[in-house]
């Protein structure tokens, strides 16, 4: 009985003492791999919580691009269990007066970055609890606060501190969700041009990611096996709808829903982003062959130019 009660006081005790887990921060930048900026911001972190978890999500966003990186941002944050800890900075306005933020989501996620928009997605689809501009020193690397490297010297000590059993209340002032700076996304939606979107992220295989998601897909009534136009950057490009890449040959473009459930443009092993120089935030149109529809997309001025599905 005594080693009962004796084991009971030690579980209490090591609960009260917190022992669990380490926490986790997750890092996603455009500060890629060939400077040293990712790395700084990793060494803040572990030097004011050694403990910590560190996981690198990407590096690799294009530069300034906040509307690439809130989409991706949101696609990996999916995946995490509440208390995860995310530090994104994708800052084309470091420096200036925008505001450097920290938001809780409903599902108990944290996200560290600046207030241009980044979050965007991950408060919509996650919903917002609060948020607070980052002001108070005590949460600053310590000496001077660079004009240059905010990652560094606030967004990253900031998430340390949270990593470590900070309260978020006491980094700054509280905000509410309407004081946020949001993208402007609008969704994809079927006209009488076909389906209306955009192009939300190129991936490493040149595979274009549109924001056109099953359920919008499946009310135009086509099916697997039809052929279909694509039009971006007013060049009309026709592709099958298919279930894999491979029901089409080596070098031919394709239509599939990937792993989130959204459509994408994508070249059998090579790259439809190469082939039509497209890139995020490009206007699209999906529609039937042959249609005589005008395209209305964000130069007036262009015409559309018919490509075949293996011309690059």
């Amino acid at each position: 009985m005594f080693r009962r009660i004796s084991l009971i006081w030690f579980i209490a005790l090591m609960l009260l003492l917190g022992c669990s887990s380490p926490s986790t921060v997750a890092l996603l930048t455009d500060y890629g791999w060939d400077d040293p900026y990712a790395g700084a911001i990793q060494g803040v972190i572990l030097s004011i919580n050694p403990e910590v978890r560190l996981l690198n999500l990407s590096h690799a966003v294009p530069s300034y691009n906040v509307r690439e990186a809130s989409y991706l941002l949101v696609t990996a944050a999916k995946e995490f269990p509440r208390k995860t800890i995310f530090l994104a900075v994708v800052d084309p306005e470091v420096g200036s007066s925008r505001k450097a933020i920290m938001v809780e989501t409903l599902d108990q996620k944290y996200f560290v970055g600046p207030d241009n928009g980044l979050f965007t997605d991950v408060i919509r689809s996650f919903g917002f609890k609060k948020a607070v501009s980052i002001t108070n020193v005590l949460w600053f690397r310590k000496g001077d606060v660079s004009s240059t490297f905010h990652g560094r010297d606030v967004f990253a000590p900031a998430a340390a501190r949270l990593s470590v059993g900070k309260n978020m209340d006491d980094a700054g002032p509280k905000l509410l969700e309407k004081d946020l700076v949001f993208l402007e996304r609008k969704p994809a939606e079927l006209t009488n041009q076909g389906i209306t979107g955009e192009v939300l992220h190129r991936d490493h295989y040149g595979n274009l990611v549109t924001n056109i998601p099953a359920s919008v897909l499946a009310k135009s009534g086509w099916r697997p096996g039809m052929a279909l136009e694509f039009v971006v950057k007013y060049q009309v490009i026709t592709a099958k709808l298919a279930e894999k890449y491979s029901d089409v040959p080596k070098g031919e473009m394709v239509l599939v829903l990937n792993g989130q459930g959204l459509l994408e443009l994508a070249k059998n092993i090579g790259s439809a982003g190469d082939s039509l120089q497209a890139m995020a935030g490009d206007s699209i149109v999906l529609r039937t062959v042959g249609s005589t529809e005008p395209v209305r997309n964000s130069n007036p001025t262009a015409t559309a130019t018919r490509l075949s599905s293996r011309e690059k």
